[in-house]
């Protein structure tokens, strides 16, 4: 791993915001006025277009891993990570909701009889298995931190390829790990960085845990989804009502509010943190029904619609680079990986395979 050095606020800056006002963050401040211009709608763009599912090319296999598995079963099956290298990695206990690689191996989440389980893979196919008392993993932008929420609401991070193992302040009421601001690494002045921030969701507020000791609120956040190497944050900004849905927005480290829409929930940042996935699901078919590409101010890039049924569905939608995105797609028989591109082409991420039964037989990793 090449060093690098911490180019975002981050974990100062930030700890000098959740010092600046007792109780609260900067995260919490609103726009004082908040006019039409920061709010994105899909009507001041192109319609979102129906994403094609008939006829679709074969493209180069992902740049991103992911596991595949021929004979997929409920809670196993014969679980491989494929590498963009072409190397792989058998996972011989692969019974993740969540996942990512790690060094030469990965980590992931696994819910058992016991419990939720974290389970580590090393890069010679051994595993690793510890029963945590929350559920949900978490990577940084750059991908080379992950999280978890331990016993007595304690963050846990592994980097440096799976070499160092931190545990960071605990969190009171703390449900699950929702993201974490940092580069490389959460130990303090080292070659590689500054530090880290760990985002965790509570039932009705968002908190932080970071490097240095600091221990804080969100103000009123419900959750946070996601955060970029800059420092801003997704999350809700309004509440559901019987009349209206949730609106999201994206937040500033300062507290500015840069845009919101009240059309999607905000999933994800790009790699450069530019862009952000936004998407409507439908719960029956366990399927994203309604999707786009917003840009860094809201406006809508690309959207999209698709028409999930029975045996037609689209999930698991990621980042593959910061202009496409990947999905796994069911359709016509067939299960793929759908590469979905911000300039309109859509194509198979490699040979698609013959739907044998209803258990999806590619997982895709947290980005």
């Amino acid at each position: 791993m090449k060093p690098h050095r911490s180019r975002s606020l981050p974990v100062a800056a930030l700890a000098l915001a959740l010092l600046a006002a007792p109780g609260t963050t900067a995260y919490a401040v609103e726009r004082p006025h908040t006019h039409d211009e920061y709010v994105a709608r899909t009507a001041d763009a192109t319609a979102p277009g129906l994403l094609p599912v008939s006829g679709l090319p074969v493209g180069d296999p992902p740049k991103i891993a992911f596991a595949f598995a021929s004979k997929p079963e409920f809670g196993g099956g014969n679980w491989r990570l494929h590498r963009p290298d072409g190397s792989t990695l058998r996972l011989t206990r692969l019974t993740w909701s969540t996942w990512a690689p790690m060094g030469d191996g990965a980590i992931g989440m696994a819910g058992t009889e016991a419990g939720p389980e974290l389970q580590r893979v090393t890069g010679t196919g051994r595993v690793h298995t510890r029963i945590v008392a929350h559920f949900g993993l978490a990577v940084s932008p750059d991908h080379e931190i992950v999280g978890w929420l331990g016993d007595h609401g304690a963050p846990h991070v592994v980097e440096g390829g799976g070499a160092r193992h931190l545990t960071l302040p605990p969190v009171p009421h703390g449900r699950t790990v929702a993201t974490i601001q940092g580069t490389a690494t959460c130990e303090e002045q080292t070659p590689e960085g500054g530090g880290c921030t760990v985002f965790v969701n509570g039932a009705r507020r968002v908190r932080v845990s970071t490097s240095h000791g600091i221990v804080d609120t969100i103000g009123p956040m419900p959750e946070v989804s996601d955060v970029n190497q800059h420092g801003r944050v997704t999350g809700p900004v309004s509440r559901r009502t019987p009349d209206s849905r949730a609106c999201w927005g994206v937040l500033r480290a300062g507290g500015h509010r840069v845009f919101r829409t009240c059309d999607y929930y905000l999933a994800s940042f790009s790699p450069a943190g530019r862009r952000v996935l936004a998407e409507r699901s439908q719960v029956s078919w366990a399927s994203v029904r309604r999707f786009a590409v917003l840009a860094r101010d809201g406006r809508v890039v690309r959207s999209w619609t698709f028409d999930p049924g029975a045996r037609r569905s689209l999930s698991q939608l990621t980042w593959e680079d910061d202009r496409h995105l990947l999905g796994v797609l069911r359709a016509h028989g067939r299960w793929g990986l759908v590469r979905i591109g911000t300039d309109g082409t859509v194509e198979y991420a490699g040979d698609p395979v013959a739907t044998t039964d209803e258990l999806t037989p590619y997982s895709l990793p947290l980005r």
